[in-house]
């Protein structure tokens, strides 16, 4: 049973101000009540001066209407970023590589075709690889666990696949890049340690 002045706090909607205090309040009165007369004459005086210190609280701030209609649930850090990433991409062309420059003749429709098909081709990656992905892999698999990670992405956020999957793509092709222009030098160096 919760203390008397924690009940009439919340039926006002004060535990809307600071919700982690007032569960704070709410424990240390269950646990108050719990406990033996001589731990309760030690934890009592604390409850009453936790308790005066929150109502205090509560008459120094804002008016409870307007904390109750602040204080409606927040959306996640993910509903938020993908909102962001749709007005963002709403508002300037497809993100493209660095050097490129924006085409201004390019027709909105045409936009809105190239955003679907590179989303529809970054599913069919994912669920491609996923397909291919090993049968009895264990449960650390490294293969494993990358391709499940993909295919909660795609699931959760499918504008930060396609964002993701495009980078990595671009990182393959460098690497790619990179090993044709070293294959040479690294074969002859080779050459010439086993010569050596």
């Amino acid at each position: 049973m919760s203390d008397i002045r924690l009940e009439a706090l919340r039926a006002q909607g004060a535990h809307l101000i600071d919700p982690i205090r007032f569960r704070y309040l709410e424990a240390l009165a269950r646990r108050t009540q719990s406990q033996p007369a001589a731990v309760q004459r030690v934890l009592r005086p604390r409850l009453d001066s936790a308790i005066a210190d929150y109502v205090c609280r509560v008459d120094q701030s804002v008016s409870l209407p307007a904390v109750t209609a602040r204080s409606a649930p927040r959306p996640s850090a993910l509903i938020e970023l993908n909102r962001y990433l749709h007005e963002r991409s709403r508002d300037e062309p497809q993100d493209a590589l660095p050097g490129d420059a924006p085409r201004a003749s390019e027709m909105k429709s045409v936009r809105r075709f190239s955003e679907v098909w590179s989303r529809i081709a970054a599913e069919q990656q994912v669920s491609q690889a996923v397909a291919r992905g090993p049968e009895n892999a264990g449960p650390l698999n490294s293969h494993r666990l990358m391709l499940r990670a993909l295919h909660l992405m795609k699931g959760l956020s499918p504008d930060y696949l396609q964002r993701f999957l495009s980078q990595m793509d671009t990182l393959l092709w460098l690497e790619q890049a990179n090993r044709k222009t070293a294959a040479p030098e690294g074969k002859s160096g080779k050459r010439a340690t086993k010569k050596g």
